[in-house]
């Protein structure tokens, strides 16, 4: 079992849970298999037949749209020799996934369709060798997936109804990415979770975010709604007297988001978005454009940030956003980010590393992060529970 509280002061976790390949393969198999993963948007796959994959850990997960708003999740591995179904990472498809190997199909949701010269019932059950499905949560078009046998509850059930109302103010299935980044970074996952999870470094690391991010504010949020669910809504607040969180305060897409864009009036300060934990995501709206970032673990010491922006389906590039400007402040903060945490992550590999003490009042979100984390891979000490 694993100590965090200490009287005034807690900590994060012994050095061997972020150099550790035993430790990455148990939060593998306990916290990223268990939990609602965020892996992309609707607008991704706007007809039948169209998927994208992600990758996640050891696993291909191939998501592709059927009728209507249906999306089903599957491994991307043939039943019959084991080979990738798909390997781009986006494409479409028409009635089938075929098989390039030897033309087994299969139908969108994964059944076996035909099993080239071979009668279904004679030697083996088409019905025993369909695609391993994954459980899959599409919330205000946002694709959420748990490769765990049973579910968590719907996510829809974890989010507060203010987030949610916020959320439905932008209307994000009327939405499109804009602009997609992939960064890699030499650090643990969790660095990145507990770093996005408070911000007491937010004014010594990020100047130019600081500028139009009410960090106070933020810094107040964690301490004062973040919740022990693995989804929850999140607010990133801008600064009362300003329009957006970009460089300047103002808008970097002239088109705006969901009601917005119908002339709703816009409240200050307005924010929505949400968060996954442990397993981290997040995603930052306002009235002009959004961003979701989830991290996916590679190794014990490795790990990649897929960060994809949003603005309304109808934005056009060039006449109402400019690309660079759009993605400008948080792929600074970003940058700024992780390279802190490949340092952190060098100080970590010293034998000499133990945990300092963290603050109840500046760092209480990464308390709650790792308490969740603990308790799921059943570490957590039950006088801390």
């Amino acid at each position: 079992m694993t100590k965090l509280d200490h009287g005034k002061y807690f900590t994060s976790l012994p050095r061997e849970y972020y150099v550790s390949p035993e430790h990455f393969k148990t939060e593998m198999d306990q916290v990223w298999s268990r939990q609602w993963v965020y892996v992309g948007h609707m607008s991704q796959i706007p007809k039948r037949g169209d998927y994208f994959t992600f990758e996640l850990g050891d696993e291909s997960l191939l998501l592709i749209r059927d009728e209507g708003d249906t999306v089903n999740a599957v491994h991307n591995v043939c039943r019959h020799r084991a080979l990738r179904l798909c390997d781009q990472p986006t494409g479409s498809v028409r009635k089938r996934l075929v098989c390039p190997y030897h033309s087994w199909s299969y139908a969108l949701d994964g059944e076996l369709k035909t099993a080239t010269r071979q009668t279904d019932g004679d030697n083996f059950d088409y019905s025993d060798f369909g695609l391993f499905k994954i459980h899959v949560d599409v919330w205000r078009g946002f694709i959420f997936v748990c490769l765990a046998d049973e579910a968590p509850k719907p996510v829809a059930s974890m989010i507060d109804e203010k987030s949610t109302a916020d959320m439905d103010m932008i209307e994000p299935t009327r939405m499109k990415i804009a602009h997609e980044i992939v960064y890699d970074a030499e650090a643990n996952w969790k660095l990145l979770l507990e770093n996005g999870v408070e911000c007491y470094h937010c004014p010594s690391v990020h100047p130019e975010f600081c500028v139009v991010l009410n960090a106070e504010e933020m810094s107040d949020y964690y301490d004062r709604d973040m919740v022990p669910e693995v989804v929850q809504g999140l607010v990133i607040p801008v600064k009362a007297e300003l329009d957006s969180l970009s460089m300047d305060g103002s808008f970097v897409s002239r088109k705006l988001l969901g009601k917005f864009a119908e002339g709703a009036e816009i409240p200050r300060e307005f924010g929505a978005g949400f968060m996954t934990q442990p397993g981290y995501a997040w995603g930052g709206f306002h009235p002009d454009y959004g961003m979701v970032a989830t991290t996916i673990p590679v190794s014990a010491t490795r790990t990649k940030m897929l960060c994809q922006w949003f603005v309304h389906e109808d934005a056009v590039e060039g006449e109402d956003y400019d690309v660079d400007e759009l993605i400008k402040i948080w792929d600074v903060t970003n940058i700024q980010d992780l390279h802190i945490q490949e340092r952190q992550q060098k100080g970590l590999s010293s034998s000499k590393y133990t945990p300092g003490p963290n603050s109840f009042d500046q760092e209480p979100g990464i308390r709650a992060s790792l308490r969740l984390y603990l308790d799921m891979i059943g570490e957590l000490e039950d006088s801390e529970r």
